[in-house]
């Protein structure tokens, strides 16, 4: 019988790593648990990661886009209340206003090196 892995680590690249970690910091309201000076790590919960790395290529901020770092919070009641806090915040760029799709209440926002943050009710 095969051994099953699941995935445990979101990873993406970034320009600046000192800019990208103040910003996930203030986005998930979180200390990373590992940190260097090209790759650092936050835990967000019991078994997975998610790092931000400036050691691999560099984005290219016109590249299109087809992955998304998902947010998912239990109600969309919870959604709304996070899409009116972040609109009045400086550092979020908000891509896509809130709207309901297929799963629920949602909106797009874009990290500093444009890459697309789905926040969502859970499915």
């Amino acid at each position: 019988m095969a051994k099953f892995y699941k995935p445990n680590l979101q990873l993406i690249y970034v320009s600046d790593i000192q800019v990208s970690t103040g910003y996930y910091k203030q986005l998930f309201n979180l200390e990373p648990y590992f940190v260097s000076s090209r790759y650092v790590v936050f835990k967000v919960d019991g078994e997975a990661d998610f790092a931000i790395w400036s050691g691999g290529e560099v984005p290219d901020k016109g590249s299109p886009r087809y992955t998304e770092i998902g947010i998912n919070l239990k109600t969309d009641d919870e959604v709304e209340e996070l899409y009116l806090q972040w609109m009045d915040s400086s550092f979020v760029n908000i891509h896509k206003e809130l709207y309901t799709d297929v799963f629920g209440r949602t909106f797009l926002v874009k990290d500093p090196d444009g890459h697309i943050i789905r926040v969502s009710s859970a499915d």
